[in-house]
């Protein structure tokens, strides 16, 4: 059974709204670290920003809301630009991965203060949006750990093989369909789920 099929209407607007929630916090955090760590690019391109929609990619946020497994706009990072080489490459993976997380957790602390403010209905929303953008948080991280083009982690391949740069580049649209559809099987999380089972448990208290 594809993943679609067990989310309803409502999941679905909450995963959509978390996933715009973490495309703001991933994409500044992937950028503010380049731009940190010497790399200009991402300045430049307009993507040093917490606004989501300059990072927001189409059908990353698609196979996010239905399948889990989403993902931003690659960041362009030269690492002939950054101060600690290919190795602040992997500082930037490491960084998208680790505001994702924190910001989730952020949110999970916050909420028996803010809960308790709100009326009845509204306080129920926000647990679910809290929930789900927790949930999806830390999907999100994971995914972006791997060394595939269109993610955060494709980076982790042109550090390893700089020479290739480009050719990675140009397979990004060609990979981001391949994985909407390994994603819609189940196969993309069924991959990670090792990895989420020991996490949720600190980070998301299940």
């Amino acid at each position: 059974m594809l993943p679609l099929l067990d989310v309803t209407l409502s999941q679905l607007v909450l995963r959509l709204c978390a996933l715009v929630f973490i495309a703001g916090v991933h994409g500044a955090a992937v950028a503010g670290t380049a731009v940190a760590l010497g790399d200009q690019g991402p300045r430049h391109d307009g993507r040093l920003s917490l606004n989501p929609f300059v990072h927001l990619d189409i059908l990353g946020s698609i196979s996010g809301v239905l399948f889990s497994v989403g993902w931003i706009r690659p960041i362009s990072v030269d690492a002939a630009e950054l101060r600690s080489g290919r190795v602040g490459l992997v500082l930037v993976v490491i960084a998208g991965a680790a505001a994702t997380l924190l910001s989730a957790l952020a949110l999970r602390l916050l909420r028996p203060l803010l809960l308790p403010l709100l009326p009845d209905a509204a306080s129920a929303a926000v647990f679910a949006l809290i929930e789900t953008t927790g949930q999806l948080s830390l999907w999100f991280a994971l995914a972006n750990l791997l060394p595939v083009p269109c993610l955060t982690g494709g980076h982790l391949l042109t550090a390893l093989v700089p020479q290739w740069r480009d050719v990675f580049r140009r397979s990004c649209p060609y990979v981001a369909v391949l994985l909407v559809i390994l994603a819609a099987t189940g196969l993309v999380t069924g991959l990670l789920a090792p990895a989420y089972r020991p996490l949720a448990g600190p980070l998301l208290g299940e």
